[in-house]
């Protein structure tokens, strides 16, 4: 028979696993991240996984010490969460959807052993979310091109910035994702963090070392950056960095900033004064029942809770949509689409796509386009990474909101790459409720999909500017106004 304290170890990995099943849809992403060899931005994630067991294994002792006694409130918090990374689920909205996972298993043990185990396992638990891929590379990016522009003007050689894109005498760079440096910033914070917790440093000493590191990922990126421009420009583009990979000489920086966050870490600030020895608490009483039912509990509720919700789900079937675009009132009839459009949006799956134009006495034309999902599902949904309402040859310059005679649309400002703007006006419908925000659309149609298959569609009309949007405004309003969109 297991001693007790591998018997609650036990009961802990058998929790983490069912979590890890239940939400497999997001066991799946965080597999497909981790293994990306190409975007490489979270292949970190299996070592993560790996120092988070081994944070467990440390605090074995501590686990068992403390007394286990299951709690109702961890058990309703459970549910809760369970009820949210359904919502977020269904509406595909992986930047709530992950983050979840993490808090669904802390709460799990908790629920099961109560909140002094739970406590003891709240560093691990946290910890993961570094190698959760939510991270944002967008602030980082935007203080690269400013640190970048500064040091070049200080430097040369003499650059011109577009945006992202950096124009050199002799060649062009441009600011990716990638080259914000998020991976070197959660793999640095990672060491950071896991440096304080095995050094059992004081809160405020461990954000004085999550800051240090912060700045030295950052700097380290900025070398990384500087130096394969300067390469590029001594080279005539030559060099080994702008040819082949960068990549590899970004991580020998990294290691480097690692080295000196080392060296300066302990020296922050002076070493707390070690606690006295205390002789070690007497075992609590071991209850291997009263355990196992406190886990059976908490994996009932992690799996009852999406079994209601596919049980409703399959009971109201798949949702019934209405057909495209119906005859136009008059003027506007509809005529052959322009085949030199610049306009293809992207909808995968969708059950209903219908693309026309329409065309007035006056010689005046709207392209419309209707799209519908009885079902939505990753990869075939209005909003996500599939899906495109401009397509590639239109890109969004302004945003606004229009109140018309059939209530409020979206206006998005487009250009084409010869330069002609054009608006659309778009919507989307979920469940009977028009809607004009992606987030909004999509916690919505999460909250309606956990009773059941509530119906998706997307109306949008676009008109060319010419010479000025004004016109294409007014078009777009007689348009709405005449009747022929609801």
């Amino acid at each position: 028979m297991p001693t007790p304290p591998r018997s609650r170890l036990a009961l802990i990995a058998g929790l983490a696993c069912a979590v890890a099943l239940v939400c497999w849809p997001s066991s799946t992403i965080f597999a497909e991240k981790w293994a990306d060899t190409v975007e490489l931005g979270y292949t970190h994630g299996w070592l993560i996984l790996v120092i988070c067991i081994a944070l467990v294994w440390r605090a074995r002792a501590e686990l068992f010490a403390a007394p286990a006694r299951s709690s109702r409130r961890a058990f309703a918090a459970l549910a809760a969460a369970m009820l949210a990374w359904l919502v977020c689920y269904r509406a595909s909205i992986e930047t709530l959807e992950l983050p979840l996972v993490p808090v669904i298993f802390l709460l799990a043990v908790t629920a099961a052993f109560g909140w002094q185990v739970g406590r003891v396992l709240l560093f691990p638990a946290a910890y993961f979310c570094f190698a959760v891929p939510v991270w944002y590379p967008q602030p980082l990016r935007i203080v690269t091109v400013h640190v970048i522009h500064g040091m070049l003007r200080l430097t040369g050689p003499p650059a011109v910035f577009s945006g992202d894109v950096i124009r050199i005498p002799n060649g062009t760079f441009v600011i990716e994702d990638g080259c914000a440096g998020l991976h070197f910033m959660i793999v640095g914070l990672a060491v950071a963090a896991l440096y304080g917790e095995l050094e059992r440093d004081s809160w405020r000493r461990r954000v004085k070392q999550l800051a240090l590191m912060a700045a030295l990922a950052a700097i380290a990126n900025w070398i990384r950056v500087y130096t394969v421009i300067e390469a590029g420009y001594l080279t005539d583009m030559k060099s080994y960095l702008v040819r082949v990979s960068h990549y590899g000489f970004g991580w020998c920086v990294f290691a480097a900033a690692l080295l000196l966050f080392l060296w300066l870490a302990p020296r922050l600030a002076p070493a707390a004064p070690r606690s006295p020895v205390r002789p070690p608490a007497a075992a609590p009483e071991y209850r291997p029942r009263a355990e196992l039912l406190g886990c059976a509990g908490a994996i009932l509720v992690i799996v009852i809770v999406p079994a209601l919700n596919v049980l409703a789900r399959a009971a109201s079937g798949p949702a019934t949509i209405t057909a495209g675009l119906a005859d136009p009132p008059a003027p506007w009839h509809v005529v052959a689409p322009a085949t030199t459009s610049a306009w293809s949006p992207r909808f995968p799956g969708a059950d209903l796509f219908q693309q026309s134009t329409l065309e007035d006495g006056a010689g005046r034309r709207v392209e419309v386009l209707t799209v519908a999902y009885r079902v939505q599902r990753d990869g075939a949904e209005l909003v996500g990474e599939s899906s495109s309402l401009s397509g590639t040859d239109l890109q969004p310059r302004a945003h606004r909101l229009i109140d018309t005679s059939a209530g409020i649309f979206r206006e998005t400002e487009v250009e084409e790459r010869t330069s002609a703007r054009s608006l659309i006006w778009w919507r989307y419908e979920i469940a009977g409720r028009p809607l004009v925000v992606p987030v909004a659309e999509q916690l919505w149609f999460g909250l309606n999909a956990l009773a059941w298959c509530p119906p998706a569609s997307l109306i949008a009309l676009r008109a060319a500017c010419d010479s000025d949007c004004a016109i294409a405004r007014r078009t777009l309003s007689e348009l709405i106004a005449s009747g022929a969109v609801h």
